[in-house]
């Protein structure tokens, strides 16, 4: 690791600067739900909360075209930090004032704001991981892009609740302020040292922004190995989205570990998951060298298939090793299918291929947290079983998909 970023400097600057964004991006999160569930009519401000964090990686399908077309992407990158410097000292004003639903819904909205920019910002960065790194070392730069992104939503998200006992929620945002004023900052100081690389990006000048959206979404729909992978990684973290609730209700009934309170075994799950996606993160260039994304991502099926059998025989420890395994193998394939894209796709097409990506791999994760827990509601045995057919579900996708590639 460390002789690639020596190897790499001018894209660790870079990547240190977005990880700093990232720590922005995530620290007020926590701010926000704590807000809205101070409120008499807490349900519908979660929402609009979790509606703020969902819809700016949707709309990033447009955005990343957008970023594509700018021939000026550092001074770019600098705007919108400077943007999202505005919008939290926005915030920060609004919370000195008594808290009230429209407050927070207005709070909510300047932080959609703050997040589409940050998603423009994600599509204007990400042509200079191509253009800094070369196709044989761009798994590596992809494991540490995606171990550091790890660790900053961990920490940068302990920060936050941390920070909440000390400050109030308006001082908070005030401080993320800061924080995009620093980005802003460091942008502008490593400006001078990517203007031959910004050279080397050619603004992507052709068709209309709906037209190159649909030709982007186009491309992977007809790349028989990418839709798979895709499609797989897209199923796989909708997993994750119907997991947690499902496993906050299968935890009242369960007798294992009572020593421990039902949030802390959350927080275990939560935090087991976090550590081998880490782990898999750091070791992508390492295991599993010989073997293609669509095996590992099979192998990661069976897991969410053991995951299910562990709710149905009511077994915390097999649900606990099963998450593990799952997370560790995804931490070693997402690194490996962001190398994948950004090898595959010209340069001043990146940003909107990576920004749609994004946008279709967030798509079943919000489907699945509401279908499982009303599956639960009928029958937790229907909830449990539903794990199972989910697997068996991906497992016979996968397949069939292949076999028409093949």
């Amino acid at each position: 690791m460390l002789t690639f970023l020596k190897k790499n400097r001018l894209f660790a600057r870079l990547a240190g600067i977005n990880l700093v964004s990232k720590v922005g991006d995530r620290l007020f999160y926590t701010a926000m739900l704590t807000l809205a569930t101070s409120l008499p009519n807490g349900s519908v401000a979660v929402m609009v909360v979790s509606a703020s964090e969902t819809l700016p990686i949707l709309i990033s399908l447009f955005l990343g075209v957008v970023a594509d077309r700018q021939k000026q992407k550092l001074n770019h990158l600098v705007s919108s930090s400077l943007f999202r410097t505005g919008m939290y000292i926005g915030i920060g004003l609004l919370l000195r004032y008594q808290l009230t639903l429209p407050l927070v819904v207005f709070a909510s909205f300047l932080n959609l704001l703050s997040d589409i920019s940050g998603n423009y910002s994600t599509a204007l960065f990400s042509p200079f991981t191509k253009t800094l790194i070369k196709p044989e070392d761009m798994e590596e730069a992809q494991g540490l892009v995606s171990l550091g992104t790890q660790l900053v939503t961990v920490l940068a998200t302990l920060l936050g609740a941390s920070l909440l006992t000390m400050y109030t929620e308006s001082s908070l945002a005030m401080i993320n302020a800061l924080i995009f004023l620093s980005v802003a900052i460091l942008y502008s100081i490593i400006k001078p040292a990517l203007k031959n690389q910004e050279a080397k990006i050619k603004p992507f000048e052709h068709g209309n922004t709906i037209l190159v959206v649909r030709e982007n979404l186009k491309s992977f729909l007809t790349d028989r190995i990418l839709l798979v992978n895709l499609v797989q990684l897209a199923m796989l973290n909708g997993f994750f989205g119907g997991l947690t609730p499902l496993f906050a209700l299968f935890i009242r009934e369960n007798n294992e570990l009572v020593t421990l309170s039902n949030p802390v075994k959350i927080a275990l799950l939560s935090g087991m998951i976090t550590v081998f996606m880490i782990i898999g993160n750091s070791l992508t260039t390492k295991v599993f060298k010989n073997h293609s994304i669509f095996y590992i991502n099979l192998w990661s099926d069976l897991m969410i298939l053991l995951v299910g059998l562990g709710f149905v025989f009511s077994n915390l420890w097999m649900i606990f090793a099963a998450n593990s395994c799952l997370a560790f193998l995804l931490g070693i394939v997402s690194p490996r299918f962001s190398a994948d894209v950004v090898n595959r796709y010209p340069v001043e097409r990146i940003g909107g291929i990576i920004t749609s990506i994004n946008a279709l791999l967030v798509i079943v994760p919000p489907v699945t947290s509401l279908i499982f827990p009303m599956l639960i509601t009928v029958s937790s045995s229907l909830a449990y079983l539903g794990f199972i057919a989910y697997a068996l579900l991906l497992i016979v996708m996968s397949l069939v998909l292949v076999k028409k590639h093949s």
